[in-house]
């Protein structure tokens, strides 16, 4: 991961391009700790992806999971929260600063329960399955 290496699920970066493209606001949620986040917004950059939105000022459209403080106030479960738990708070709270999610796309079924999307989209992913 620390090297970039990660390829990008197939046919996920062109969506993303075009959904920028027709001025939809993008951000990544990922299980991954907050001590990978530079990495994982370099290996995203590096194989293509457009950089994501901001949500508001000083917080990037890239969400990494807490290990350590300082907490986003919505996430009260932050040492405790499941992957569905924290994603779907990550979610909710991006509504919260007034953004419809209109499609939650991903390659875990994790990525996609707990609500606050319009709609869901499992992408298929050939590198890993997390059951």
């Amino acid at each position: 991961m620390d090297d970039g290496l990660f390829p990008a699920v197939p046919g996920m970066i062109g969506m993303v391009a075009q959904a920028k493209a027709e001025g939809y606001s993008v951000f990544f949620i990922t299980g991954r700790p907050d001590t990978q986040e530079a990495a994982t917004l370099a290996n995203l950059t590096s194989v293509g992806y457009p950089p994501p939105d901001d949500v508001v000022a000083g917080e990037d459209g890239l969400f990494t999971k807490p290990k350590a403080g300082p907490v986003p106030d919505y996430l009260t479960c932050w040492n405790t929260c499941t992957t569905i738990q924290y994603k779907s708070a990550t979610r909710a709270h991006i509504q919260s600063e007034g953004y419809e999610i209109v499609g939650d796309f991903g390659d875990q079924y994790s990525d996609l329960l707990g609500g606050y999307a319009d709609r869901t989209f499992k992408v298929p992913n050939p590198n890993y399955y997390l059951p």
